[in-house]
């Protein structure tokens, strides 16, 4: 009985070990396309992305004819997530070309240009030891600039809060308490302020000072009168 149980598990166990197996080698399994759909596109010859590979794979599959350009236009993307921009952007260019139209395609021009610019860019501050000229260069990239400047993306509001009649209305509530909270703090501050003590100050009275008039002593005159004879007193 136990023997049983055992190869029970032993069984179990290997039928799950070969399931597994067989389900990450159905996974990994590389995608060969043919040489027709190579022929038709030549941007996936020597592609080994499982991904990208697989898109193509659907794109020459005749039962997706009506998604062709959606397939490639996510084929596109995805060469320009594998730091592929020149295929990327010829990609984009051709379905363009084709009067093909989307976000996609549009994302895709955009990123791919902008990673050659960088690309170029950096290879000629690094290598060629230049900056960009006055002339060619550098007006460009200056609209550039602007250009991305005007088109920022707009503020997430995804987090703010509906405003709603009862949003309203307790805004409004919220506002007259924390007014009727000021002025009752204010009474109190002022209730609670020390009085002040008035100082009153005694001007004395100014005197004024009376006039002293100087008195005049009047000495007697012992001037002699002139013509007088000096020998009268002797007489």
């Amino acid at each position: 009985m136990k023997k049983g149980i055992v190869i029970s598990i032993l069984c179990i166990t290997a039928g799950l070990i070969g399931n597994s197996a067989f389900a990450d080698d159905k996974e990994i399994k590389p995608i060969k396309l043919k040489s027709k759909c190579l022929k038709q596109n030549p941007l996936a010859v020597n592609q080994t992305d499982h991904a990208l590979l697989d898109i193509y794979q659907q794109v020459c599959d005749k039962d997706n004819a009506s998604r062709v350009n959606d397939l490639l236009a996510q084929a596109a993307m995805r060469m320009y997530e594998l730091k592929q921009p020149m295929n990327a952007l010829k990609l984009a260019t051709q379905l363009q070309e084709q009067n093909v139209r989307g976000a996609t395609l549009t994302d895709v021009t955009f990123l791919a240009s902008v990673q050659i610019a960088n690309e170029a860019l950096q290879h000629m501050r690094s290598s060629e030891m230049r900056y960009l000229s006055n002339e060619l260069t550098y007006p460009p990239a200056k609209q550039l600039s602007d250009s991305i400047r005007v088109a920022l993306p707009a503020p997430d509001t995804s987090t703010s809060k509906a405003i709603t009649d009862e949003s309203v209305k307790n805004e409004m509530r919220n506002t007259s308490t924390n007014n009727t909270t000021r002025r009752t703090t204010n009474r109190k501050v002022r209730t609670t302020q020390p009085t002040r003590s008035t100082v009153t100050q005694t001007v004395a009275p100014v005197k004024r000072q009376t006039a002293v008039t100087p008195t005049v002593t009047k000495q007697p005159n012992t001037a002699q009168k002139a013509g007088s004879n000096p020998f009268d007193s002797l007489k």
